[in-house]
């Protein structure tokens, strides 16, 4: 299996510890990633289970993301998220659950940024680049999506304020 182009450092790692707990199977199993192993993802990782009709819920939703995009996934599909996001993520979760392959990608949005009172107030643009990673449970059938996405901002300093919180799109 071929590496995909990753540039991200932190999603680099986390591939390059999907493939060590792969070992020679096609796929690993979900039970072969410990949280406590997980540490330094977990902000920005989600856990999605993929439903017998074809659904992608959120099991888990980072805590990065829900500070960032100002909603809580967990529980919620897919479906739950903005019209154009929504079909784009699930090409792409599609593709990884086809494929039995990683996917990474950069991609620019649009994000609406949200005052104090959840007014929206301007709308900000980011590149982020999403590692997707197929896990099974307890076979080679993809079971699950461990997905890892960081803001690709070329320079943050400590006295950046993330402001007020952006809603997606």
């Amino acid at each position: 299996m071929s590496r995909p182009d990753i540039t991200d450092e932190k999603l680099s790692q986390l591939y390059d510890l999907w493939v060590e707990r792969r070992g020679t199977r096609l796929v690993p199993d979900r039970s072969d990633f410990d949280p406590v192993v997980l540490k330094p993802w977990l902000g920005n990782l989600a856990l999605i289970e993929i439903g017998e009709d074809g659904q992608y819920r959120y099991r888990l939703y980072g805590t990065n993301f829900v500070f960032r995009f100002g909603v809580e996934m967990t529980g919620r599909t897919v479906e739950d998220l903005p019209p154009g996001q929504s079909e784009a993520i699930r090409r792409d979760y599609d593709a990884v659950v086809e494929s039995v392959r990683p996917l990474s990608r950069r991609y620019t949005s649009g994000f609406d940024i949200i005052d104090l009172h959840r007014r929206l107030d301007s709308q900000r643009v980011e590149t982020w680049e999403r590692l997707v990673l197929p896990l099974a449970n307890g076979g080679d059938t993809v079971a699950m999506l461990m997905v890892a996405a960081y803001d690709q901002r070329i320079e943050a300093s400590p006295s950046d304020s993330p402001g007020p919180l952006p809603h997606m799109r």
